[in-house]
């Protein structure tokens, strides 16, 4: 089984998908419990990196272990989340292509864009802490819809 080290933060030792995934969602949770922290949870992130981190805890399991930790070997943090974030974007951008049988730059450019808003965030040291969750949940579906809404003109 794959493993990776901790969520930012945390100490760096590897852990299993299980392990992390336990963590992630709650272990011995019910299953409305672990669906509200994979889905809720993350839109009432305190910031934009945070929210990345929450959302879709397989694919952040992955892309951690695979593009971020090796990329910020050798770059700096900014650097390295740029990084991830395009090659998630290529990632999902084969998926979108395979499924339409048309290749756009969309979702590439699009993730770019989540990247380049998350580490301008982490710059200005956003911090939506203070805000009841439910306004935490509009700034971040503000830049989600708002990144999507920028990048769109390159919609077929």
């Amino acid at each position: 089984m794959a493993t990776a080290t901790q969520p930012a933060g945390r100490s760096h030792h590897r852990i299993r998908l299980r392990t992390y995934l336990d963590y992630r969602l709650g272990r011995n949770q019910p299953w409305w419990r672990q669906t509200y922290n994979v889905l809720v949870q993350p839109l009432a992130a305190p910031s934009l990196a945070e929210f990345w981190r929450t959302w879709n805890p397989v694919w952040s399991y992955y892309l951690a272990a695979w593009c971020y930790r090796p990329v910020r070997r050798v770059l700096p943090h900014a650097a390295a989340v740029m990084v991830t974030f395009t090659a998630s974007g290529l990632a999902h951008n084969l998926l979108a292509a395979l499924l339409s049988h048309h290749l756009n730059p969309f979702v590439t450019v699009w993730f770019i864009v989540y990247g380049a808003v998350t580490v301008a965030s982490e710059a200005l040291h956003m911090d939506l802490s203070r805000l009841p969750a439910p306004a935490r949940a509009v700034v971040n579906l503000a830049y989600l819809i708002g990144c999507y809404k920028l990048v769109s003109p390159l919609l077929p």
